[in-house]
């Protein structure tokens, strides 16, 4: 158990009393509640009061754009058609060879026409034709859907569903969508918005026919330049660095490009690198590599011919430092690398790298897309790694991929160490790591903020080693690095990379015959099965891990494992099995003195009671265990303890002492997380109290805090909450509405007990609006889901629904018959 940020609450007094901390933009204040406090949907991922985000994402545009007017054209005319009508959104497909200048063209355009567009212009390279892995359409949705407000932890975990939150988001909307660089339709269909004003703009080698037949798409299909459009793009660039060029020489120089846009640009570069050589002589040695060079790819035509000509006279003049950069460029497990990454590449320092990336860019053979980012063009990568299996040994190239891997790995252990939330306990911390190689220089990270922006623009890349890690035998840093990712995904909720790399992990982990490292993954699993609640594989996958740890005689994992198990169970409400797991980890953790262990082992039996409904248990531990807490100077269990007492004595009726114990427990929450949780009980307090306007006020604090940290379960507990206040103040079709919500919520989460309570508390709701075939309804499937349950809390909960059912027949009974006088 953890527990927000510092603040303080006042005691409402007199029902209108409502002191929270937090933005005012967050917060409802209510005082005579009439009309109800709203949670608008479809967003509910954005806090009240907080403006829809408005996303910019189109790279910069092309420096020396030219030609393209009657492609520029009908792209117009495709925005044109059917403007502002709120029919099907519009689909187009630009279509053309490798380097004809697809994405520039789209890029450019977008720019040109996105005030139409006030709603924002989402951009996703899906990196169809890439060397490594392809965006998947779940990532891009992930993207997408983070980019339009949804909080990270309300990420649907399912493509569909994510698809159908995309499409939900933008059907009011009026956005441009550049999908660039897809290979398949299966790749982008489920990227398409549906009714609304959007914008599809599709790149793609391919013609993707079945989204001009089915989707009813435009299609463009983008030509190389003619002859004067090359000739002014090869003027264009080399203006001011060279003179004297004849115009027949620029145009053989375009016909040697072949008037395909990328090459003509690497070709200009490198005639305004050589102003004192004669434009004939440079074109001369573009006929000698013809003839040198075998063909890039395995297209045929001049087209491919040109592209591989000019690829490789531009490559053959880089001194032999940034030669060899470029090869080694092409081993990067991900898309796009930094100075440091690439240093780690050739074993060189950082300022030498900084210096033969300047030169790549300056050639045309590099893209600089940030400060310190760096990518190919997937034809310049292709070529790339081409040329590093040919000029370079293997136990090179092998060496390299180490090295870059080892960055990654050593520098992510750096800042896993000082990742800025407050820690959930994992073995791995405990397990003594490797120093790095000499020859690489892994990151430190000084300040918060900067260690989280590293963490972001590098999660793709570091998803992306673990699979070239399993790839070329480094499987010693493929279970490693998905180790030290257990704390960030469990905090950032980010189910897909957690599960794929955990697993990728787990294999290495195997190969290698490494208990410890597979007990180690298994611990990440469990933790990430229980978040999505997925409790009986949590279960069964914590069973695995402890098993393990026994073997090898690892206590501190056992015992972590073991607290984990009981969390399970008491969630499954399971609580003899949840206090049976924590007895044996306080055996454990007192015997080998682990003080931080056993200050949450102690905290966490309360919580087992709690979780069974068992209210004088729950205190009674908590009271007696209270100055032991304190003893460890644990602020997480601390505060976890006092919510504790907090929660069992408002379960007591003891609603004074409860406020007390919240008042408490406030000036030591850290998060976001600690508050909200705090807040749901708060609330619960308020409400059985009477302050009723205060609670409402309380529960929209606590419901915003779990939307925007996407915890759906505790998001369904603060709206059920919510509608039994609405009823306590006998507004019960507002009270339905908050219950059917809960219960939508708790079904995404696949938490039997919440809907259970939910459903018993929609059904008296119902009784209210004199629904009471509905109430009946609700009441028998609350009694199917908790026949699973046996838990005193259970019982009780079942016996109140039966005592409704009785009283629901007795009220549908027609009066008894008089007897005539």
């Amino acid at each position: 158990m953890t527990a927000g940020e510092d603040g303080q609450f006042g005691r409402g007094q007199g029902g209108t009393r409502s002191d929270l901390s937090g933005s005012a933009a967050d917060v409802v204040q209510a005082r005579d509640i009439a009309g109800g406090v709203h949670f608008h949907s479809p967003s509910r991922d954005r806090p009240a009061g907080e403006s829809v985000p408005v996303p910019a994402q189109l790279p910069a545009a092309v420096h020396g754009f030219v030609n393209r007017v009657a492609d520029l054209d009908r792209l117009d005319s495709v925005l044109e058609q059917k403007a502002g009508s709120p029919g099907a959104g519009r689909v187009c497909v630009l279509i053309g060879t490798a380097g004809v200048g697809k994405t520039s063209l789209a890029v450019h355009w977008g720019h040109r026409v996105r005030d139409r567009f006030p709603d924002g212009q989402l951009y996703v390279n899906l990196r169809g034709y890439d060397t490594g892995e392809p965006i998947t359409p779940g990532q891009a949705l992930e993207r997408f859907l983070l980019a339009l407000g949804v909080a990270p932890g309300s990420l649907p975990l399912d493509l569909e569903t994510r698809a159908a939150l995309f499409r939900t988001l933008l059907a009011q909307r009026r956005t441009l969508i550049v999908l660039d660089n897809a290979a398949t339709v299966k790749q982008v269909r489920p990227l398409l918005p549906g009714a609304g004003r959007c914008l599809v703009l599709i790149t793609s080698r391919s013609r993707l026919s079945s989204l001009v037949a089915r989707d009813g798409a435009h299609r463009v299909h983008l030509q190389l330049f003619d002859e004067p459009a090359a000739i002014e793009l090869l003027a264009g660039t080399v203006a001011g660095y060279r003179r004297g060029d004849s115009e027949h020489d620029i145009a053989e120089l375009a016909r040697l490009c072949a008037r395909l846009p990328l090459a003509l640009r690497v070709a200009a570069e490198r005639a305004a690198v050589r102003p004192h050589m004669p434009m004939s002589e440079l074109i001369e040695n573009l006929h000698d590599e013809s003839r040198l060079w075998s063909a890039l790819s395995a297209e045929d035509g001049e087209e491919a011919d040109a592209v591989r000509t000019v690829f490789a006279w531009s490559y053959r003049a880089l001194p032999p430092e940034a030669a060899r950069l470029f090869r080694l460029l092409g081993l990067h497990p991900g898309p796009e690398f930094s100075t440091h990454a690439a240093a780690a590449l050739t074993a060189r320092s950082v300022r030498d790298t900084s210096n033969l990336l300047d030169v790549l860019v300056g050639v045309h053979l590099l893209e600089q897309i940030g400060r310190d980012r760096y990518q190919f063009h997937d034809l310049l990568r292709a070529y790339a790694t081409d040329r590093v299996r040919h000029q370079d040994t293997a136990q090179d190239r092998h060496a390299a991929i180490t090295r870059v891997l080892a960055w990654y790995m050593h520098t992510l252990d750096n800042w896993e160490k000082e990742f800025p939330i407050p820690e959930t306990e994992s073995t791995v911390r405990h397990i003594a790591s490797a120093e790095p190689p000499p020859d690489i220089e892994p990151l430190t990270f000084a300040d918060p903020d900067t260690s989280l922006a590293w963490f972001d623009i590098e999660r793709a890349n570091l998803t992306a080693c673990v699979r070239v890690a399993v790839e070329t035998g480094n499987d010693r840093i493929a279970w490693r690095i998905p180790a030290f990712l257990a704390r960030p995904y469990s905090a950032f909720n980010t189910f897909d990379d957690w599960f794929s790399t955990t697993e990728l992990g787990l294999e290495a982990a195997r190969r290698l015959n490494d208990t410890v490292a597979q007990a180690i993954l298994l611990e990440s699993l469990t933790m990430a099965y229980r978040q999505v609640h997925h409790l009986d594989k949590a279960e069964a996958t914590g069973r695995e891990a402890l098993a393990l740890y026994r073997r090898t005689g690892h206590p501190r994992g056992e015992a972590i494992i073991l607290n984990l198990l009981a969390l399970i169970n008491g969630l499954a409400r399971r609580p003899d099995l949840a206090h049976a797991y924590l007895q044996e980890a306080e055996t454990l953790s007192s015997a080998n003195n682990y003080r931080d262990l056993l200050a949450v082992v102690t905290t966490n039996r309360s919580w087992v009671y709690l979780s069974a409904d068992q209210h004088q248990e729950a205190y009674d531990h908590a009271i007696s265990t209270l100055d032991m807490i304190r003893s460890h100077e644990s602020a997480p269990s601390e505060y976890a303890h006092l919510v504790n007492l907090m929660r069992a004595a408002h379960g007591l009726g003891h609603f004074d002492e409860a406020a007390h114990w919240a008042q408490t427990a406030l000036p030591m929450a850290r998060t976001k997380l600690w508050e909200g949780y705090i807040l749901i009980a708060y609330g619960n307090i308020q409400r059985d109290r009477g302050d009723l306007n205060s609670a409402l006020a309380t529960y929209q604090r606590s419901a915003v805090i779990h939307r925007q940290l996407g915890d759906r379960n505790r998001e369904a507990e603060t709206l059920d909450a919510t509608g039994t206040a609405y009823m306590l103040l006998g507004q019960p079709e507002q009270a339905v509405r908050c219950h059917f919500e809960a219960i939508e919520l708790y079904r995404s989460v696949d938490s039997t007990w919440g809907m259970a309570v939910a459903l018993d508390h929609l059904a008296r709701a119902s009784t209210d609006l004199h629904t009471h075939a509905d109430a009946t309804r609700y009441w028998h499937e609350a009694l199917t889901l908790i026949s699973e349950f046996d838990d005193p809390g259970a019982t009780a909960l079942r016996d109140s629904i039966g005592v409704s059912l009785q009283q629901a027949a007795l009220a549908k009974r027609p009066p008894p018959q008089q007897d005539p006088a």
